[in-house]
């Protein structure tokens, strides 16, 4: 696998489960990676096959970013790098071990990619319907309480009338 197929992989796989920001970082990151190595005398087929493919670096970074939610205070955003994990295939950058959802067991977090119009649409479209819902309850009532307004107003005048020429009860 060439180091352009390796990197347009691990961003296909990145896309929608990280930041935008995550995405380009960790591409920049292996880009300069393989270029080094490339450098040292190594094949670009060689090094990416050493990385263990771009599926594999993705799930590492997807669970690196669900780490980092949970860090305390005082450690540091990534840990160790990415290519030192990988190649040492430990899996987890946390201190404390694996990061598990405890109630749920899974590992999976999906972020939404603003920069797409596609999710900018949906996400339009998603707020113009709650809106309409509040809306549409509101009107609703006001309505309702207008209809029944509308129809008892003579009652409720005549009620008035007769408690004005009652007087009050003692």
């Amino acid at each position: 696998m060439t180091k352009n197929e390796f990197l347009q992989g691990l961003k296909e796989e990145l896309e929608g489960r990280v930041t935008h920001s995550a995405i380009q970082e960790n591409i920049r990151y292996y880009d300069d990676y393989i270029s080094q190595e490339v450098l040292k005398g190594s094949t670009e087929e060689e090094v990416t096959e050493s990385l263990g493919g771009p599926r594999i670096i993705a799930r590492t970074i997807v669970d690196a970013a669900y780490d980092t939610e949970d860090r305390p205070d005082g450690y540091d955003e990534y840990g160790s790098g990415p290519a030192e994990e990988s190649e040492a295939g430990t899996g987890s950058r946390s201190p404390f071990g694996s990061q598990e959802n405890p109630y749920t067991g899974h590992s999976h977090i999906h972020f939404l990619d603003f920069s797409k119009w596609y999710v900018r649409l949906g996400a339009g479209l998603v707020v113009f319907c709650v809106i309409f819902l509040i809306m549409s309850v509101f009107f609703g009532i006001v309505g309702l309480a207008g209809f029944i307004l509308a129809h008892i107003w003579p009652v409720l005048v005549i009620l008035m009338i007769i408690w004005m020429f009652r007087g009050p009860r003692r």
